[in-house]
This record gives C-alpha cells, structure tokens and sequence, in this order.
C-alpha cells in the first residue's frame, strides 16, 4: 500500500527526548527495589500530591449522582455544565482588575488537551506559512502544536527577560523582510522553561506592539495557579488589554499542570471573538472530552475542598523548588529564579566538552545514559546558549535527594 505524501511525513520515531522517558517507564528508581533505575525529569507535571488528590477525586465520584446524559455524546467543545464550571472558576483568577469584564460558557471551548487548543488556535488564526513570534527560551512543544499539523511557522525572539518591544521590532522585521506574514505572537507566563512570571509592564509591551502591528496574541496561562513565589502576582493578559483589542487575545490553560491532572487530558481556550469561537466550536468534532471526565472535573471545580488542595499543591512544590534551588546551588549550579511552574532551568555548561550545542548534546547522552537522568536540553527550547537544562523537580523528595547525589558525580 502506497501512503500519501501527508502520510508518509507522519512515519517516524518520536523524538529521542519522548523515547526516553517511555522506553525506561519499567525501569524506573526505586530507593528499595531499584536504586539503579531511571529519574525522569523531563514532563513538567507533579507528582507531589497523587495521594491527597485520590483521595478527593474518590470521594467526590462516591457522592456523584451520574445521569444519562454523562454516558452519551454532548457538545464536542464541552458540555453546557462544564463550560459554566470553567467560566466561574476562571472568571476569578484572570478579571481581578477589570471587574466589568465577564467569561461565560460562550468564550469557552474544550478539548484533549492544551496542545489541542493551541493547535485549534493555530489553525483558525494563521495559514500555512505564516509566522507567531515567540520569547525565547520556549516551551518546546508550541512547535508541535502550532507547526506539525497547523504549519504556522514559530520565529524565537530573544527577549525573554523583560518582552523588550525593540526585539520584537527587530524579528518583525526580519521576518517581513522575507516576504512572511507575520501574524501573531505566541508567550507563556509564567514563562516555560525559565519560571518567569511577567509583570503589568512586561505583558503590555506584547500588548502593545501587537496592537501597533495588528497582530494576534495567544496567552498561554497553563500555570497561572502554579506561583511559588508570595510576592510575586500572576496578571492575565485578558485583564490587561485593552477594550477595543479584547478578541484579539486569546488565552489557553488545562487541569494538566495546576491541579495535576495530565493523565485526564482537558485542555481549552478562552476568546472573546465570535468567529473564531464558531470555527472552533466545528474543528473541536475532533478532540471531543469523555462526557464522564467533564462531569468529574465539573463537580471538582464546585468542591468546598478545592481551594484548600490548590493551596496545599502550592505549597509542596515552593518546598520542593527551594530545595532542588539550594541543591543545585550548593555544586556550583547557576539557576535562573522562578516565580512559577513545576521546573528550574539549570545551567551545567561547567559540564561541557565544548562549548556548543553539540558539547550540550553529549551531555544530555551522558546524564541519560550513565547517571539515567532524563532532563530536558536546553536546545529544544530555542536556547541561545549551550549549556542549560530544565528539570521538573515535583517529585518526592527522596527521588530528588538521588538526582542531586547523581549530579555530584559529574565532577568525579
């Protein structure tokens, strides 16, 4: 059988960062059973409170009453009731500022993943070629989300410190230069893999060279509920931008990171224009949500409990960040400060052969291979300097006291 030409660019090996944490998941450490076994700290989710949050999902199916409905197909962008459920929960977190500002079920479409709705993003909003600037460092898989099946072009712009206008200035340019449409711009925050979390001055310059460019703004606000820092506030850009170029920025989140449910597969998008929420609500046919999980999720976002699970969530993971920060610290290890997120970006260049993208290649294969550490390069995400790695480090404890041990050994 001959395959088609779309076809055939989709036979081929994930990449060897995937490979790596699936092909050694039976290999795994175990401080009694397995003292040799792999560490996987390249997936940015917690594992910090799997027993608490059992306990709460067991105990909110126990009381849940399921109808006939929650066994049938409903809307394929989410059900009536779950849409309400993330519209109020939301509504809190993003418009603490714009008070007059309101989501309904409406500006809400769901489907398996975050990845999904970026991608459904992606498709309504550029053509194939088309080109979103992005900060850089970046999480690595805007590109599989925006290029593999939208081919919307991702374009680095290295001011990920502060979102300098100038930078941005400098890409558009460049790119338009080439004869690409330009078309939007595409930022996390906090920012994935550094942790940064972006201040009021910092959004309004994306804000505000997307406005003078007329260009679109794609949030991704994944971890807006993820902030270890106290003194640190979290803003949406939704409540930042202005009236008149409220549908042009649209916002994605999950139950993946915050409430540590990546297993469940429930992403979404927020946007206020209508457009493009009717095309959305037509290509989400695709990637509808199990009508059960949008039912469990919903009577979860409405639990007396959940305030107090976040806030215990949050609290596990600033433990465990100071303490891998010290950690790494304490072996001469420079990490860039995060407010946020489930990860540390961590430079090890002392480490390198040389100096280069390839030195830092080799000594990914070495932490795999000898210390069985998977942590994650940072040349997949559009790093300009060979040498950092991203580590999640919401693992218990003990298992991070032995990446820290394994570590200590680079020097030997």
């Amino acid at each position: 059988m001959s395959l088609s030409k779309r076809g055939k660019s989709n036979v081929k090996e994930m990449s060897a960062l995937m490979h790596a944490d699936f092909s050694t998941r039976d290999k795994r450490y175990d401080p009694v059973n397995r003292k040799d076994g792999y560490i996987n700290l390249g997936t940015a989710e917690t594992h910090l409170i799997d027993k608490e949050l059992i306990a709460f999902l067991e105990n909110i199916q126990k009381n849940m009453k399921l109808e006939s409905k929650n066994l049938h197909y409903d809307y394929f962008y989410g059900s009536e009731e779950f849409r309400t459920a993330i519209a109020n929960h939301w509504q809190k977190l993003i418009f603490k500022r714009k008070k007059n500002r309101s989501i309904s079920k409406k500006n809400i479409i769901v489907g398996s993943g975050c990845s999904l709705a970026l991608e459904m993003l992606a498709t309504m909003l550029g053509d194939e070629g088309d080109v979103f600037l992005v900060p850089a460092p970046f999480y690595s898989g805007f590109i599989d989300d925006f290029s593999e099946r939208a081919k919307v072009e991702l374009v680095p712009v290295y001011n990920e410190e502060n979102l300098e206008t100038e930078e941005f200035e400098k890409a558009y340019n460049e790119e338009v230069a080439k004869g690409k449409n330009v078309v939007g711009i595409l930022f996390s925050s906090p920012n994935n893999p550094t942790g940064k979390v972006y201040s009021e001055n910092e959004i309004m310059n994306v804000v505000n060279f997307a406005m003078d460019k007329k260009l679109e703004v794609v949030s991704d606000e994944i971890y807006a509920q993820t902030i270890h820092s106290e003194e640190t506030e979290w803003i949406s850009t939704l409540d930042l931008v202005p009236d008149e170029y409220l549908t042009h920025v649209h916002v994605t989140s999950s139950f993946a990171k915050d409430f540590a449910l990546s297993g469940f597969r429930t992403g979404f998008a927020i946007s206020f224009n209508e457009d493009l929420l009717k095309g959305m609500r037509n290509i989400a046919y695709y990637s509808g949500v199990s009508t059960h999980t949008q039912a469990l999720l919903t009577e979860l976002l409405k639990s007396d409990g959940l305030e107090e699970l976040l806030a215990n969530n949050g609290k596990q993971l600033k433990k465990s960040y100071e303490s891998i920060k010290e950690d790494l610290k304490s072996l001469g290890i420079e990490v860039k400060e995060a407010k946020g997120g489930l990860f540390v970006f961590a430079n090890l260049r002392n480490y390198l052969e040389e100096d280069t993208f390839e030195g830092e290649k080799k000594l990914w294969s070495r932490l795999f291979n000898d210390l069985k550490l998977n942590m994650s390069p940072g040349a997949i995400f559009n790093a300009n300097e060979a040498g950092w790695f991203r580590i999640c480090y919401a693992l218990d404890p003990m298992i991070m006291k032995e990446v820290v041990r394994r570590l200590k050994t680079l020097a030997e």
